[in-house]
């Protein structure tokens, strides 16, 4: 009798522990991604690192919350706060503990296919050698209200790489893999991208220059508006043309729909530099499509990207 009581004890705790392993098991249903907006960084360069859960397999009610650890060099970048991380895509602003550098989100409705989740800006220190380094997201937990669901580590390489002098007899250039450059404009930037984020996206070893339209040079964290000014190294000089900012405050709001309706009705037709920002869609006119983009951008239906 005593064998069979201690046999069945045994069977319950090994049985418990089989529930515990399978709870907190890897799973494939959800992958976690990082996605930086530069592989390679400068002493003093802020990088921004978009969180985004993809290959939603077996997904059924949604996710509502997730909780990860950031791991990062405190030798190499400086060190993140609650204000270095902006939730996306009705994931609620986190909670995130420093000391310990976990954080936890919650979601108002279910994610239930690929989408961001939230964007970190990261900044490395300004005294810093050449170096590889890592940014990883680990433990990343999240659930359907059922179990733990235990996702692979998120890891993201990048390079620390030394500053390059401008070379003053190469000549002056600028491109981007995200905007469109052409004719004097730089177009397709997204509503309140600051100085510091239009950087991210531009590739150029001369010197820039951003000014309002009353010649005011912005700071890096000042907001582009449409008709910013950029002037590259001493020869180039473009105009911004911010996606739906047609009158030009930065961000796209009920007066942009409104101006916007006026000139599909001839009421008050748009030009030049506010034209273009109408041009929602991209398509090189403005339509009713471009109306409807921005009527369902302010109800939050409709995302750019």
């Amino acid at each position: 009798m005593k064998k069979r009581i201690m046999y069945i004890i045994g069977l319950i705790i090994f049985s418990s522990i089989a529930t515990t392993i399978l709870a907190i098991t890897k799973t494939d249903k959800i992958e976690a991604k990082l996605i930086s907006s530069v592989s390679d960084l400068k002493a003093g360069q802020e990088v921004l690192v978009t969180l985004k859960f993809d290959k939603y397999n077996q997904i059924v009610k949604g996710i509502n919350a997730f909780k990860a650890t950031l791991e990062y060099d405190e030798e190499i970048f400086e060190k993140v706060t609650i204000n270095n991380f902006t939730t996306v895509n009705d994931w609620e602003e986190l909670k995130y503990n420093t000391e310990t550098k976990e954080f936890i989100a919650i979601k108002k409705a279910g994610s239930k296919k690929a989408e961001d989740i939230l964007q970190l800006k990261i900044k490395v220190k300004n005294q810093i050698e050449p170096a590889k380094t890592q940014i990883r997201l680990s433990q990343i937990l999240t659930s359907e209200g059922k179990e733990d669901l235990l996702m692979e580590d998120a890891v993201l390489d990048l390079d620390i790489i030394k500053d390059q002098l401008p070379n003053p007899d190469e000549p002056d250039k600028i491109t981007s893999n995200k905007y469109i450059i052409e004719d004097g404009y730089i177009e397709r930037i997204l509503p309140e991208t600051t100085v510091a984020t239009f950087k991210q996206y531009v590739t150029t070893t001369k010197q820039m220059i951003f000014t309002d339209e009353d010649g005011n040079t912005l700071k890096e964290s000042d907001v582009i508006s449409t008709g910013t000014k950029l002037k590259v190294g001493s020869t180039l000089n473009y105009t911004l043309i911010v996606i739906g900012d047609i009158d030009k405050d930065t961000k796209i709001t009920i007066n942009d729909l409104a101006q916007g309706k006026l000139h599909l009705i001839g009421n008050k037709s748009l030009t030049g530099i506010s034209a273009k920002a109408a041009d929602v869609d991209g398509d090189g006119q403005i339509t009713i499509n471009d109306i409807a983009q921005i009527k369902l951008i302010l109800i939050d239906l409709f995302k750019l990207n």
